[in-house]
């Protein structure tokens, strides 16, 4: 071989690049790029698929990207779209959900750590008598990896909601069940013991509204919003994915006792954002209360009331979450986008032939984690 070939060949030759920078790059790409890259070579997909890898880019995440997902009921679809764009032509896009099965009450009752939790109620036919069975799925949108979770043969529940233990690094499903006599049963499922847990215990409360339903987790604990036993008052409880264990957080007076005809609900939760209640009283403009603690003190402020001269607008818009730039996310009329400003200036989307509802949709952020205790299906 002539000097002047192997000098070629070693010109052509790509350049060695260490597998250390080689994680240090994508560590700082988008989600999406890097489920991409995975199936470029077996080193990049042995990379890209170590769980370890997944939860330091999920941590490291410069720009994380979140989504707002909704649920069609009896479809193998959902739609989802960035929250940042949710106005552009091409932004929304539809994500199969045809690996489990879709019945028609479908909802989303949390997400963390890129997952959701849907639940479903399945109708069942036991001794001629007719009951509901609850049945939950997690999923990850971005890698379609999902755990059906089944409720076994336990009473039905009244909340649930679903949280993240950083110390075990495990997700945890926790359902409430509230009776009439003022006492109640937890039961948390724990995904790396793949197992629930029973726990009975006072509980003097009574639901709200179907918007309440459903958990909110933020910093370490999942809240949910409930009346107290008299049914006159608001209460809110928190539940310690870390400790195991229930609280309760008092309200001020002019949240916890709100006119006839009021409406209240919590955000979605998105990263770096406090958590936060949207109180819609009766021909009256929505506010918006944040939650901040001081120690063992909780601390209720207003961050935002909506004007208008439109009292039609009052009833239709119904806030979702706040984007980077501190704007409301909100559905009007159930088939639009809008966006309000600090100034409480409207910008509307176009109008979607699906119907949004809070209970069908989700926020996430996109991430490649695998489902903690392994078993899972795609």
């Amino acid at each position: 071989m002539s000097d002047k070939t192997s000098e070629k060949m070693k010109t052509d030759s790509p350049p060695f690049v260490h597998e250390d920078l080689i994680i240090e790059i994508l560590l700082k790409l988008p989600t999406k790029s890097v489920l991409r890259l995975k199936y470029l070579s077996k080193s990049w997909f042995s990379v890209i698929s170590d769980p370890q890898f997944a939860r330091r880019h999920f941590d490291a995440a410069v720009a994380p990207t979140y989504k707002l997902l909704n649920l069609v009921n009896g479809s193998v679809e959902a739609y989802c779209v960035d929250i940042e764009s949710v106005f552009c032509e091409d932004s929304w896009h539809a994500v199969s959900v045809s690996g489990f099965n879709i019945p028609s009450s479908l909802c989303v009752v949390g997400s963390c750590r890129g997952f959701l939790l849907l639940e479903w109620e399945c109708l069942l036919l036991t001794c001629l008598r007719y009951y509901y069975d609850f049945d939950f799925v997690l999923w990850n949108p971005s890698t379609g990896m999902h755990k059906e979770i089944h409720r076994g043969a336990c009473p039905t529940h009244d909340v649930s909601g679903m949280g993240y233990d950083p110390v075990d690094d495990d997700i945890v499903l926790v359902t409430v069940t509230l009776r009439k006599n003022n006492n109640g049963m937890i039961r948390y499922f724990c995904l790396r013991t793949n197992c629930w847990t029973c726990v009975e215990c006072a509980l003097p409360y009574s639901t709200c509204k179907l918007k309440t339903k459903h958990g909110q987790f933020w910093n370490g604990a999942i809240y949910w919003i409930l009346k107290c036993a008299d049914g006159l008052r608001h209460v809110v409880i928190a539940f310690d994915v870390r400790e195991k264990r229930l609280s309760e957080i008092p309200l001020p007076e002019y949240l916890a006792i709100l006119p006839v005809g009021s409406d209240v609900y919590f955000l979605k939760v998105v990263e770096h954002f406090p958590l936060c209640l949207v109180v819609h009283k009766h021909a009256s403009p929505f506010e918006i209360w944040s939650m901040k603690n001081y120690k063992e003190e909780t601390v209720w402020t207003k961050t935002f009331v909506f004007l208008s001269d439109f009292t039609f607008f009052l009833n239709r818009i119904f806030p979702v979450c706040f984007t980077e730039k501190e704007e409301i996310l909100a559905f009007f009329h159930k088939n639009k986008l809008v966006k309000i400003n600090k100034k409480g200036e409207i910008t509307f989307g176009k109008q979607h032939s699906i119907h949004f509802y809070l209970l069908h949709c989700g926020i996430y952020r996109e991430s490649f984690i695998p489902i903690p205790g392994g078993e899972c299906e795609d």
